[in-house]
Order: structure tokens, then C-alpha cells, then sequence
């Protein structure tokens, strides 16, 4: 019974550390780029807008993978504090 009780306790513990950290940072797509003169003169400000959007949503992905990363750290961190725990309980229990 005490195992049973031990079992619970561990698995509440690691619970509270499983809050899933959702993958919202999406890459940006690249925009096409005509390499032909011509279709490039004809398209210029659509092209500056394309690109400027680009660049603008690269460092939005960056940072997004930024907060991202920052997240997972401090999940890792409680994981591995309540794991610890985990540990302590059941060298204690034996």
C-alpha cells in the first residue's frame, strides 16, 4: 500500500512539470525572387514589399524561438527540481 501511495505521490509530482510548451513559432516563407530583369523592374515594389515583410517576420521567428527556448528552460528546471524530489522520496522509502 505504501508503494501504491509512493507510485501516486511520484506521478503528481511529475505531472506538474509536463505543462506542454506548444511549437507556435512558425518560419516565415520566403518570398519568390524573379531573377529575370525584366520581371524584376515590372514587379519592384511588390518585391521591396515581399522581401521587407520577410525580413520583418525572420525576427519575429526569432524572437518567438527566443521565448520559446526561455520556456522550455525554466520547464527543465521544474522538471528536474520535482525529479529530485522524486528521487529523495524514494531513497527515503526504502
Amino acid at each position: 500500500m505504501v508503494i501504491l501511495k509512493q507510485a501516486r505521490v511520484i506521478l503528481a509530482i511529475l505531472s506538474w512539470g509536463t505543462v506542454s510548451v506548444a511549437g507556435t513559432c512558425l518560419p516565415p516563407v520566403a518570398p519568390l525572387i524573379p531573377t529575370d530583369a525584366v520581371d524584376v523592374g515590372a514587379y519592384a515594389d511588390l518585391l521591396r514589399r515581399d522581401a521587407e515583410a520577410y525580413f520583418r517576420d525572420v525576427e519575429q521567428y526569432f524572437r518567438c524561438q527566443d521565448q520559446e527556448r526561455r520556456e522550455v528552460f525554466e520547464q527543465a528546471r521544474e522538471v528536474s527540481e520535482n525529479y529530485a524530489r522524486v528521487l529523495k522520496i524514494l531513497r527515503s522509502g526504502s
